[in-house]
């Protein structure tokens, strides 16, 4: 147990990018919604008022109809609701494979710079920028090559 919650407090390596790029994500997602509730809505709405209105119902039917219109649309906006919610937390997982690699990177630049070239990049595998992890090692083997020759 002590384990999953050190994994969840440690999720937001770079909380600032995270958060940026979850916000971009569901503002997105956001308009989207918004847009398109704005469209569905305006066109109900009229036919509503045509055939609702001008037909013979009684007055209870008609108002019954408008309460479930409006339980359609509520509805509609939870399941957005959710939806973002969803997208958000995708959002936060997909950043932390890319903010735990730069975590990483910066503190191998940080070791190599007190001297240390035996530091590597050493990324999990799902993680993004495997190919620069490997090329930052090449260059630190040169590195040390190179160190290691001239001495």
């Amino acid at each position: 147990m002590a384990h999953n919650r050190r994994q969840l407090k440690n999720f937001l390596i770079n909380p600032r990018y995270q958060f940026k790029y979850v916000f971009w994500v569901s503002l997105t997602g956001m308009l989207l919604i918004l847009l398109n509730a704005s469209v569905f809505y305006y066109f109900i709405r009229e036919n509503y008022k045509i055939l609702v209105d001008m037909s013979p119902m009684e007055d209870e039917v008609k108002a019954q109809l408008y309460r479930e219109l409006y339980q359609i649309l509520f509805a509609l906006g939870g399941f957005a609701a959710l939806f973002i919610l969803i997208a958000a937390t995708f959002g936060i997982a997909l950043s932390h494979r890319t903010a735990g690699p730069m975590f990483h990177f910066k503190r191998v630049f940080s070791e190599i710079q007190k001297g240390n070239l035996t530091a590597r990049v050493r990324l999990r595998p799902k993680d993004d920028f495997q190919d620069v992890a490997a090329e930052c090692n090449r260059m630190i083997d040169y590195l040390t090559k190179s160190t290691s020759s001239n001495s």
